[in-house]
């Protein structure tokens, strides 16, 4: 469908979906949609809509960070705008000043309290799911009251513990009949084929797959592992002493953790672990490694990244380096992987969105065993929850499943990261 604006000369194509959201004139609109669905596109086109119907006002899209907002809408944003509308651009501040008098800002909300004081009379927050409830409760809402202004929250979902999933629902109930609220899949948004989204079933774990590609609410709660079952245990997961022993490896003081397995037709055999306690360092884990599989071995360890920098062991030396120097190659990114992504690769790597096991291990594995049946998730959070004592092991396993099969893209650690599949 092709959308007029009040401006001649902008002709704009939205998807259907895309339009049933755009054509709305609630002044309090939620879009909860899968992966490239589109959202962002829509977003700068209700900005310049905006901008274009009520002259000489201010208008903000907001992302969880300002990273997001310069790679995500930014290009989108000056390649949609005419240049002979642009008055005037700001790179650092990603900023546009229309002919018109309007300006279109684009913001991180890391910092939510210096986006205070401001009077908008339109707002995008895409991603808003991974906003900190602060951001529109304390700063974007007052911020819109006195010129009557308008907000577009788009996202993905992100579990049902959250203020987002609480503010999907009031739209449903919504007394005051100024919010509205949409939902569409990653199909019906038309941006991508059947076939490309079904690829990324293999990729995923069923609950992960309909949340990013069905735009499903997914409630994160009980077992973390739950894609874990008796037929990912089996004692045809034996080591192969001509192949590459693969470990997984998590520092800590105690207990230390390695996972060891062997990697065959992309199927991982988890036949051994390594459980270290009273204080043992990453030198003595790895002697003990040595020691169980000789110095002849070729050894791949795939650690948390964050020992690249820590010296848990109390020397000068790293962890990494302490692994290399006793022989090891070490395969890990230099940033560390969000936590979210290590679950996903974990219940993928045991029973993906397409029913296939790609993970054996052996009965003898007994504290990854453990971990996999009954870490759960923290109250409230959609967090592992580490008071249990049971995390280690999986950590481990965690990072050797990220690493082996390339399941999700490392980024730095904060609070509003952002999720490629």
């Amino acid at each position: 469908m092709t959308v007029k604006t009040a401006q001649p000369g902008l002709d704009i194509d939205l998807r259907w979906a895309q339009g049933q959201v755009f054509n709305d004139k609630r002044r309090f609109r939620v879009l909860v949609a899968g992966r490239r669905f589109g959202k962002s596109y829509l977003s700068c086109i209700e900005l310049l809509k905006g901008a274009i119907d009520r002259p000489g006002e201010t208008y903000f899209y907001c992302a969880p960070t300002y990273r997001m907002a310069k790679d995500i809408a930014w290009k989108a944003l000056k390649k949609l705008v005419p240049r002979v509308w642009i008055e005037s651009k700001n790179e650092t501040d990603l900023r546009l000043e229309l002919i018109n008098g309007s300006t279109i800002e684009l913001k991180g909300t890391e910092n939510a309290m210096a986006l205070r004081g401001r009077s908008l009379a339109g707002v995008v927050l895409d991603e808003a799911a991974f906003m900190d409830a602060e951001v529109w409760f304390e700063v974007i809402r007052p911020a819109l009251a006195d010129k009557q202004g308008w907000a577009l929250f788009i996202s993905t979902p992100d579990g049902t513990a959250s203020w987002f999933y609480d503010l999907w629902c009031y739209c449903k109930e919504d007394p005051t009949k100024q919010w509205k609220r949409w939902c569409y899949t990653t199909i019906e948004g038309g941006n991508v084929p059947k076939e490309e989204v079904e690829a990324a079933r293999s990729q995923l774990d069923k609950r992960t797959f309909r949340q990013e590609f069905e735009a499903s609410f997914e409630n994160l709660t009980g077992l973390v592992a739950i894609s874990f079952g008796d037929a990912n245990i089996s004692t045809k997961a034996e080591d192969i002493s001509v192949m590459p022993l693969l470990l997984g490896v998590d520092f800590n003081v105690d207990p230390m953790s390695g996972i060891c397995a062997v990697k065959k037709d992309d199927t991982l055999y988890v036949f051994d672990e390594i459980i270290m306690t009273g204080g043992a360092t990453t030198w003595d884990f790895a002697e003990e490694v040595t020691r169980r599989y000789g110095v002849d071995r070729r050894i791949v360890a795939c650690p948390d990244p964050t020992g690249g920098a820590r010296k848990t062991s109390g020397v000068g030396a790293t962890d990494h380096s302490i692994l290399r120097r006793s022989g090891f190659n070490v395969s890990s990114p230099k940033a560390p992987w969000k936590i979210r992504d290590k679950i996903t690769a974990v219940n993928t790597a045991l029973f993906d969105a397409n029913s296939v096991r790609r993970t054996f291990i052996h009965p003898r594995c007994k504290e990854l065993i453990k971990s996999l049946r009954t870490l759960t998730y923290a109250p409230n959070t959609g967090l592992p929850n580490k008071n249990l004592g049971v995390d280690h092991a999986f950590d481990a396993f965690g990072y050797l499943c990220l690493q082996q099969f390339n399941l999700a893209k490392p980024e730095t650690l904060g609070q509003t990261g952002y999720r490629i599949y």
